[in-house]
Formats: C-alpha cells, structure tokens, sequence
C-alpha cells in the first residue's frame, strides 16, 4: 500500500451506474469514483465491478492499522490513509489483521480499540461501500491509540528512545531500530540465568527516574515480591539478588533539535567532602564536560583559576593536575515527571492513566480570579453541605486546577525529594460566605491598596488540625504554638517550602498535610511580636483605618499574619510525602 494516498473525490450529482475507470486508475495510486451523498454523516463510494468489495485499504482501517483523515469541503471530499504498521505478505484471502507482536522483554498491556460496526456493502453491478465520516474519525483516533500503545527495547544500549514515537510521529513501528517506550526514560534489570532485559512496571518507572535524578542518591531498595535487593546507581549494579545482575537506563535524545519540547537534559556535579553534598559545576564547565563525554573522550582538561584540573570519565573523578588531589564526579539527568510531559508525550500509557474524563467546571483555573461567588470548580449548592459542615472534592489529575497547585506547590519543593499524593478541594459555604463577604467589603474600601488584595499562600499543620480548620476555619485566637514573631494571628508563607516545616508526618503514608488557602492581604506593614492586631494606618492622623496584614518584610514579603478569620479560607488540602528510597519494581 502507497504511503499518504490521497482521494479526492468529486461532488457531483449523477446516477450510480456502472462505468469504467481502468484509464483513471494505470498511472496512478489514487481512484477517483463519483460521489452521492446519501445524508450528512454517509458518504456512498462507487467501486468498480472488477475490484474486491473487501477492500485490503478497508481491512487496515477495520484492523486499526492505518490512519485515515477525511476532510469535507464545497469542492470534493478528500480521504488521506496512512499505514500504521508495517503489513507481511499475504494472500489475497486473508486480510492483514494482527498487530506487530510486542517485544518479549516488554511486559505491556496495550490499549486495544473497541469493536466497532463494519459498513454494510452492496454487491450489485456496482460495489457499494458505506462509511459514515464521524465513524472514520473515531476509527482513526483510535488506530492511533493502539500503535502508541505497541512497546519494544532492543539489547543495544547506544540506541536512544525514538524521540518521533513519543512525539506521535513514527511511521516504523515495530520495524524502528530504535526503543519505543512509555516515557522518554526507561529502565530494565537484567536477568542472571538468561541475560534477558526485563522492563519494571509503568509506575515504577516514574519512581526509579526520579530517585537517580536526585543528585545525592547513591543507591536504592528495589523490591520485587519477597525478594529485596538493592542497586547502585553509579555502577548500574545490582547487590543482594540472585535473580538480577545489572541494571540500565534507556534515555531519549538530549538534542533540542530532534525532541524540542522535552529532551533529556544532563547535569554535572562535584562531591564535596567537607559538606558531604554534591555541588553543582557552572553551567560553562558542565557544558564542556558533558561534550566531551557525548564525543567519547576519555578525560578532559580545564582551568578554575590558576588551578588546572583533569576529569577522567572512565572512573568519573576529578583531579588537582598539581597536587594530585582527587574528589568524585556525577552526571544525572533533570527530573521530566509524567505531569510535566503530558502536554506532548503521545503513548498511550501515559495519556490513558492520567487524561480520565473530568468535568467541564474543572477545566478552569480556580487560582484566578472569577465573577462568581462560589468557586466555578465547586460541586455542593448552597444548604447541600455535607453532615460534618464541609465537603473534600478530590481533584482529579487532569483537572487545571491540580496543574497549577502543582506548580505552585513544586516551585520551591523538589519533586525528586516529595511527591504528592492528592490535592482536594475543601468546600464549606458557611466560612466561604463570610470570607467572600470581607472580599467585598475590602473591595469596596476607598483606601487603595499597596499590592493585590487577594493572595495564595501555604500553611503547613497536621492532620488533625487539618480536619479542624477545614470545619472552623483559620483561628487567629490560637496563634502561638508555632511563634509570634510578626504577631499574634494566622501565618501563611509565600513559598510551600517555608510551610513544609510545619506539616509534621502521620499515619501509615507517612502523610503531610498542607494548605493553601485564599488570604485577603490587603495593605500590609512590617509586623511585631506584641501586636494583636494590625497597627493604623496613619498614626498621626485621627483616622481609625487599620492595615490589613501584617509581613516579615515590607519589600517583597514571604510571611503574611492576619488576625481576623474572615480574611482567609482554606481553598485546598495537599497531601504530600517524602519520596521513599524503596521501588517495588513490578507493581
């Protein structure tokens, strides 16, 4: 079958009747037949009476082996069919309808396509072939699902991941060279009896990637059944198994050119002894070492200073050219995490675990601001409060909400170092009520504000104090435990990082929990320890205004204290943990 065969297929009104088109047909790959439109989702396609009404093309679309777009316009109606995978040989009789076979080193469960009704076919003097275009559509949609879903790895690890299959590009399928995985990162242990490469379960994937990511990981607990062992990541090792031997780790393309949207990208570290931490090189010599390295070089030279050093890439150590002194060297990847991608990476693993329907109100970005006066997000009405006074609405994965608590909460807390376990809404329209209504009177003041009136903040706490405030609301009246230094009220942090000091850990998941919450910051001022509420606004004048907010700093503030409860509401809970050192490799 020719590669992008495109029909374009002329509207014309005229009977369906037997006709030749055997000159139409020798010098091209292309049939042009005459058209009639049957109704707005049928399209009536004459064949010739000396061709198959099976159709070998038809049987690829059936099989979801090839992709086909239709396109409608004024003019003519244009069908352009593209092979997904590449067919066998067979006979005329037997239509080519099996997938290319998964790699045996590749434990996947692809995402097969539903069965769907086959167009009827008419055998008369003319062939007629029914196909309704929104089942074309939905053919192709799911033919594309079904190729990425095919994954396989060779031995060779100087082949990278097919950056083209991950884009939703690769036209070679399981004829690549290359490795098609789930993710642009993929790791296999081998096996000791049989050498054979065995790839870990798809969310183990994820957990292994980002715990080498993580500069000062030197070895980790895989688990696998019973069985616990451990791998060492700078020599790919594994200690303590008498199933497993080695490990490795496949990596996509670290070229912009050939990947754009997420390519690997490499770091370089320096070990320091006294610290004992890894340090980072400048970016000038971490690009210098890192060329030297992809072009197969075994060492490499470079001044700091007066001081010239030699970095061998054999044993990946550092040396003083001049004294001789020697410290280690480290190369890991940056951390890409599945929400990261899932924008542009196109296998179906990812897209099917993390796209579930989501409902239209959460496609909106609760973080901003809207003219509503409860949250667009919100699914509880007014007086349908839950028994406990309020509701926690889990946040779906796919939802723009839990993307841009997401990034907030990440911007200051590594995800190589915590995870997140959920984010939920907490919806309680009686404290929702009173903060909106301070909203408004604060709105309507004809004092200006120095900065945005509204603000969200973080709020570390445990467990229990989390079901308590979710109820009651922030309670300035309570404020102390934790210090006073800029007064005594309700604390909130411009950063999750500062917050995560006081999210103590409970529970068998070792759970924290955090908040962030809406404050109404309002005019802010430079806070102390006696004041129990803000000072005024003008001290020398007769006014009674007072500042809204108290701060650490008045120039750029990263600790906020409010000391009315109507000025903040607990908008979402984050459930969070440190990210554990143990992989169960197969679940």
């Amino acid at each position: 079958m020719a590669e992008h065969p495109v029909c374009e297929l002329p509207l014309k009104k005229r009977k369906i009747k037997a006709q030749s088109l055997e000159s139409s047909v020798q010098e091209s790959t292309c049939r042009q037949v005459p058209v009639s439109l049957l109704s707005a989702s049928e399209v009536l396609l004459q064949i010739p009476p000396d061709t198959k009404a099976t159709l070998p093309v038809w049987d690829c679309l059936n099989a979801g082996q090839a992709d086909a777009l239709w396109n409608v316009t004024p003019q003519c109606i244009t069908i352009q069919i593209t092979p997904l995978i590449p067919q066998k040989a067979q006979s005329n009789d037997q239509p080519a309808t099996q997938p290319s076979p998964l790699s045996e080193t590749e434990p996947s469960t692809p995402l097969e396509p539903a069965s769907l009704p086959v167009p009827s076919i008419q055998s008369q003097s003319q062939s007629v072939l029914m196909i309704p275009p929104a089942e074309l559509s939905q053919r192709a949609l799911r033919a594309k699902c079904k190729r990425q879903a095919h994954f396989h790895t060779g031995a060779s690890e100087e082949v990278c991941i097919c950056d083209q299959f991950l884009l939703g590009h690769c036209r070679n399928g399981s004829n690549c060279e290359m490795h098609h995985t789930p993710y642009p990162f993929h790791w296999q242990l081998r096996r000791r009896d049989t050498h054979q490469w065995v790839s870990s379960s798809h969310s183990a994937q994820v957990k292994l990637e980002n715990l080498y990511c993580d500069r000062n990981q030197d070895a980790i607990i895989l688990q696998d059944k019973a069985d616990v062992f451990t791998l060492q990541f700078d020599t790919m090792t594994v200690d303590d198994s008498e199933k497993y031997d080695k490990a490795r780790r496949l990596s996509n393309s670290s070229n912009p050119e050939t990947n754009p949207h997420f390519p690997t990208v490499w770091n370089m570290y320096w070990f320091d002894e006294l610290m004992e931490i890894w340090e980072d090189y400048t970016n000038k010599l971490s690009m210098l070492l890192l060329e030297n390295l992809e072009a197969g070089k075994s060492s490499c030279r470079f001044h700091i200073g007066m001081k010239e050093y030699e970095v061998d890439f054999s044993s990946m150590t550092q040396r003083n050219v001049i004294t001789g002194f020697q410290r280690s060297i480290r190369r890991r990847p940056a951390f890409r995490s599945p929400f990261s991608l899932k924008s542009r990476l196109k296998t179906v693993v990812l897209r099917a675990l993390t796209f579930t329907q989501v409902l239209p109100s959460l496609s909106v970005d609760p973080l901003q601001e809207f003219s509503s006066w409860y949250p667009p997000v919100w699914t509880v009405e007014p007086g349908q409060g839950s028994d406990q006074g309020f509701s926690l609405v889990a946040v779906p994965f796919g939802a723009k909400a839990y993307q841009s608590i997401h990034c907030l909460f990440h911007s200051t807390m590594s995800e190589t170092e915590m995870e997140i376990i959920s984010i939920q809404q907490v919806q309680n329209i009686f404290q929702w009520d009173k903060y909106r209504r301070q909203k408004e009177h604060m709105q309507s003041r004809s004092t200006a504000h120095s900065g945005s009136l509204e603000r969200h903040l973080f709020h570390g706490t445990t467990e229990d104090f989390a079901k308590e405030i979710c109820l009651n609301n922030f309670d300035p009246r309570v404020s102390g435990k934790n210090g006073v230094a800029y007064g005594q009220g309700s604390y909130f942090a411009r950063d999750a990082s500062y917050s995560d000091t006081y999210a103590r850990a409970s529970g068998e998941e070792n759970c924290q929990h955090m908040f962030l919450a809406k404050v109404l910051v309002g005019n802010v001022t430079v806070g102390k320890t006696k004041f129990r509420r803000p000072p005024r606004l003008s001290p020398e004048t007769s006014g009674f205004e007072l500042y809204d907010t108290c701060v650490d700093r008045k120039r750029n503030p990263s600790i906020f204290v409010v000391f009315d409860s109507c000025q903040c509401y607990p908008y979402y809970l984050i459930r969070y943990r440190e990210v554990s050192d143990t992989v169960k490799i197969f679940e």
